[in-house]
């Protein structure tokens, strides 16, 4: 018997350290692609074993172009590139063109469209003529023309470029464009009394913020991506609620303060 429960609390330990360490985020933090009088571009790349998170923020009449796992348009390099012909797109792209030996030069070749669109939009806001985009897909999506990301402290060459002239069409982007490599980071948990949880995120109608323990100063706030507050209110229970039907679609930050210690989570309104 006592040989049962040794065994049984082994798997229990072994299943909570399994499940923390698929919940680990490797990231590259926010990327300044540029930042001039004219133009602000941004990504970041979040990964852990399950999912990569895309977030891309631009000016909102321009295409948008990051190459990944290359420092210049080699033919068979994976690339994002947003779009607008009507409707908004994310579209999934290599370099070069069908069946162009891999590595070849590719520059003055429009980008392929991919046959698998492996991307998924979960936000898609535009705020002063600039747009903010959150997308996912899996780390290896088995598709030959896709980079696979890898949940480890490790590092990738990326290439961007955005158009030159006003409008979406796929031309030569000039002297906009640029290469960078960047290195991913755990994200490591820290456990402090501010901490909490948040669900469903994403949401639609409501948002539940859960404290592990409560003192008479814990407080909320919420940001838009653009840092503007859009919500604050003292928490008066270990589970709260907040109505969120009202906030426009996006990414916002819910940030928690108790005792003088502040823990922000990042929350998507669908």
């Amino acid at each position: 018997m006592i040989m049962k429960k040794i065994t049984f609390s082994l798997i229990g330990i072994f299943t909570l350290i399994t499940s923390l360490s698929f919940s680990q985020t490797y990231s590259t933090g926010v990327i300044e692609l540029i930042n001039d009088e004219d133009y602000l571009y941004t990504a970041q790349i979040e990964v852990t074993t399950s999912l990569v998170t895309l977030t891309l923020s631009g000016p909102d009449n321009k295409y948008l172009g990051l190459g990944f796992d290359a420092m210049t348009m080699s033919a068979g390099r994976d690339v994002v590139i947003w779009l607008n012909d009507g409707e908004f797109k994310l579209t999934d792209r290599y370099f070069g063109y069908p069946g162009q030996p891999d590595g070849q030069v590719a520059t003055g070749i429009i980008p392929t469209l991919d046959t698998e669109q492996d991307w998924t939009i979960v936000s898609n806001t535009t705020t002063g003529g600039q747009r903010n985009v959150v997308a996912t897909r899996l780390p290896d999506t088995g598709n030959p023309n896709d980079y696979v990301f890898s949940a480890s402290a490790s590092s990738i060459d990326l290439v961007w470029s955005f158009e030159a002239s006003l409008g979406y069409v796929l031309a030569w982007h000039g002297e906009n464009v640029g290469i960078t490599r960047e290195s991913f980071t755990l994200s490591a948990p820290t456990f402090t009394k501010a901490d909490f949880t948040i669900y469903p995120n994403p949401g639609r109608t409501h948002l539940n913020i859960n404290l592990p323990e409560y003192s008479t100063d814990a407080r909320v706030e919420v940001l838009d991506i653009l840092g503007k507050q859009i919500y604050t209110s003292a928490l008066s229970s270990l589970n709260n609620r907040v109505s969120v039907s009202k906030w426009h679609s996006g990414v916002y930050l819910v940030r928690v303060t108790q005792e003088n210690q502040v823990v922000t989570k990042r929350f998507i309104k669908q």
